[in-house]
């Protein structure tokens, strides 16, 4: 069987670059992307604001500190999603089969495709081309046989590196990486596997498997076997989930509303951009929640009508977090939308009391046979009439 190729490609600091687009007087500028008031945390920094020692997640007042000159532009969700949708459109020009594992982040199989290039690295060196020609966006590009390698590839060289990572090179390049490197591993692993000697990603090798087991759980095979370069993970494509969610874990507790309800937007846009790509509607929005106490609850709500919509699904989560507000600092949430249905299947009810006084009866059967494209309604009075 022929080998894989799968390219891992990234948008690299992709809220930032897409306010570089908008804005062509930052580029070259130090910018973080946030609300510029007190309290507020780095959610996006360019390349030119991490040379100060800037990074995601850093409170903006630390980061003004390091940086006098300091460009702090507000998140613009619709801007993201619409340069997002253009970004896939050409990866999918290349290949069908495409996985989008985020807003900015796509693995696709170009194993044929590639065969078709006397030199199979102008592949990449087209695609990256055309995304910065056509939307102004830098990428990454990792190489690889499979999903893993190609992730852990792409992040090697950045901004706009092209990165092949093969299984015999996997001790000589991904073995002597840090632990806190390897994809999949959280933040609060990584001291964790540290006590057991675990401190590169080659130590999953050294260590006992049973302490391997003891810290996590039944994905440890699966971490040694990355570490090995195996990765039999396909590309998933398109299909019918039972539900879509998106969780974050914050590092350090967020206590402002306005910031919170920035992340959890920042979430739900991923929840709308996976629901509209499949072409899924759900009617069930869970809410998930951790205080800095480490208390934890969940609630949800059932609509009336299917969406899939970022404005109505931040409406009834912002509902829902209201039976948490002033309860202390936010260090966990998450966003699940459920009881999903294809969009061509959803009807939405007509509201009665909201009809337009003005329709006659005979507008309001219509418009109901209209919604179910069919001619199930009609007036009682055709049965008279032997219609």
């Amino acid at each position: 069987m022929a080998v894989r190729v799968i390219f891992h490609i990234d948008i690299n600091a992709f809220f930032a670059s897409a306010h570089l687009i908008d804005n062509p007087n930052l580029i070259g500028k130090p910018v973080v992307v946030c609300r510029d008031v007190t309290g507020s945390v780095v959610t996006t920094a360019s390349y030119e604001a991490r040379s100060y020692g800037i990074q995601s997640a850093m409170p903006l007042s630390h980061a003004k500190r390091l940086c006098d000159d300091l460009r702090v532009v507000e998140l613009d969700f619709n801007l993201y999603q619409e340069l997002s949708s253009e970004f896939v459109s050409i990866i999918e020009s290349y290949s069908p089969i495409v996985e989008q594992a985020s807003i900015d982040e796509v693995y696709v199989d170009v194993t044929d495709l590639i065969m078709t290039y006397e030199k199979p690295l102008d592949l990449a060196v087209d695609i990256q081309k055309q995304v910065l020609e056509q939307l102004k966006l830098p990428i990454s590009i990792g190489v690889a046989p499979n999903k893993f390698l190609a992730k852990m590839a792409s992040d090697m060289k950045k901004p706009m590196g092209i990165t092949v990572l093969r299984i015999r090179e996997v001790q000589d390049k991904l073995w002597p990486l840090p632990i806190s490197e390897m994809h999949g591993i959280g933040k609060k692993t990584v001291p964790r596997l540290k006590e057991i000697g675990v401190h590169t990603i080659g130590d999953l090798n050294n260590v006992s498997y049973d302490l391997l087991l003891s810290i996590l759980g039944n994905r440890a095979k699966s971490f040694v076997d990355k570490a090995n370069g195996i990765d039999p993970t396909p590309i998933v494509l398109d299909g019918l989930a039972k539900s879509i969610g998106q969780s974050k874990t914050f590092l350090n507790p967020i206590y402002d509303l306005e910031e919170l309800k920035e992340k959890i937007m920042v979430e739900i846009l991923e929840v709308e951009r996976r629901a509209k790509i499949r072409d899924l509607m759900g009617k069930t929005i869970q809410f998930g929640i951790r205080m800095d106490n480490m208390e934890s609850a969940a609630r949800s709500i059932t609509l009336d009508n299917f969406t899939n919509d970022r404005e109505i699904i931040l409406e009834n989560v912002m509902s829902l977090y209201s039976e948490f507000e002033g309860e202390g600092g936010v260090t966990f949430i998450s966003i699940t939308l459920s009881g999903l249905r294809p969009s061509d299947e959803v009807v939405e009810q007509i509201d009665l009391f909201s009809v337009d006084k003005d329709l006659s009866t005979d507008d309001v059967i219509q418009e109901l046979n209209n919604e179910l494209n069919n001619n199930l309604f009609f007036k009682a009075s055709k049965l008279m009439d032997g219609e």
